[in-house]
C-alpha cells in the first residue's frame, strides 16, 4: 500500500523514512518554508517526488497514492485532495480523541486533566473528527512540562503508527465518542501569565538557585520547580 504522506518535523520525517523503506511511500507534500521543520531535502534523500504546500493537486495526484496519509501536517486539507486515495485517509494525531483535537493537543492535559494520549484516525473535512481506528493512551503527571508531555507523545505516536499501519486493512472504525474537546493555536494567549500571577512568579525567581528551587506537594508526591526566563525586548515589540 502506497502512502502520499502530507508531515512535517521529525516524527514525519521518521515515519517518511520507515514507510521508505518499506517501498510504501508514493511522495510527500511538505509544510510551507515558514512552517516545515526538519524535512529539507527529504523527498530526494528518499528518492520520491515531493511538493511544498500550497502544491498543485492535479501534479500531486500524479503520485497515484492507494492512501492519504497526514503526520503533524499544519495545514487543513479540502475533500478534494483528501479523496486522492483509493481507500479512506488517515491522521496520525497526538491526542486521545475526542479530546484536544486541533492544536497543541499535548498542552491542555496539564491545565484541564484532560486525557493525553494519540490517535490514528480517518480523516474527514472536520479538524480531527474522523473515526478512529486505533489509539493509545499516555499518562501526564505533575512532574510534565509541555515539553516533556511532547516528547512521550511523539514517541508514542511513532510506535502506533508502526502497529497500526501494517493493519491498516483490518482496524475498523469507530464514531468517535460524543463531547472532547478542541482548541486552536491562539488558545495558547490565554494561558499566559496576567498581571496579578505576577507576584507569584517573583517568588519563583527568587527560588531558583540550582539545584534548589521551590518545592511543592501535589497527590502525595513533592516537587522542586525552577523557572526559566529569556528576555523578548521591549514591550508591544511582538
Amino acid at each position: 500500500m502506497r502512502a502520499l504522506l502530507f508531515t512535517n518535523g521529525p516524527l514525519g520525517a521518521r515515519v517518511a523514512r520507515w514507510l521508505a523503506s518499506r517501498s510504501e511511500l508514493a511522495g510527500l507534500v511538505l509544510n510551507a518554508d515558514a512552517k516545515r521543520r526538519q524535512t529539507d531535502g527529504l523527498g530526494s534523500e528518499l528518492g520520491v517526488e515531493s511538493w511544498l504546500w500550497p502544491a498543485d493537486l492535479h501534479d500531486v495526484a500524479a503520485s497515484q497514492p492507494d492512501v492519504v496519509v497526514s503526520v503533524l501536517f499544519g495545514h487543513i486539507l479540502r475533500p478534494d485532495w483528501l479523496a486522492l486515495g483509493r481507500r479512506p485517509p488517515v491522521n496520525l494525531h497526538p491526542g486521545y480523541l475526542p479530546w484536544n483535537r486541533g492544536a497543541d493537543p499535548g498542552v491542555w492535559p496539564i491545565v484541564d486533566g484532560s486525557p493525553a494520549g494519540t490517535t490514528l484516525h480517518v480523516m474527514s473535512p472536520g479538524v480531527d473528527e474522523g473515526p478512529i481506528l486505533l489509539q493509545r493512551q499516555v499518562e501526564a503527571t505533575s512532574a510534565d512540562t509541555a515539553a516533556t508531555l511532547y516528547e512521550r507523545l511523539m514517541t508514542a505516536s511513532w510506535e502506533l503508527f508502526v502497529e497500526g499501519w501494517p493493519r491498516l486493512d483490518e482496524l475498523q472504525p469507530i464514531p468517535q465518542p460524543a463531547g472532547g474537546s478542541s482548541h486552536s493555536r491562539r488558545d495558547l494567549r490565554t494561558l499566559d501569565p496576567t498581571e496579578a500571577d505576577l507576584p507569584l512568579l517573583d517568588r519563583l525567581r527568587a527560588r531558583t538557585f540550582p539545584p534548589h528551587g521551590a518545592e511543592v506537594e501535589r497527590g502525595g508526591r513533592r516537587y522542586r520547580i525552577r523557572l526559566e526566563i529569556e528576555e523578548l525586548g521591549p514591550a508591544g515589540s511582538g
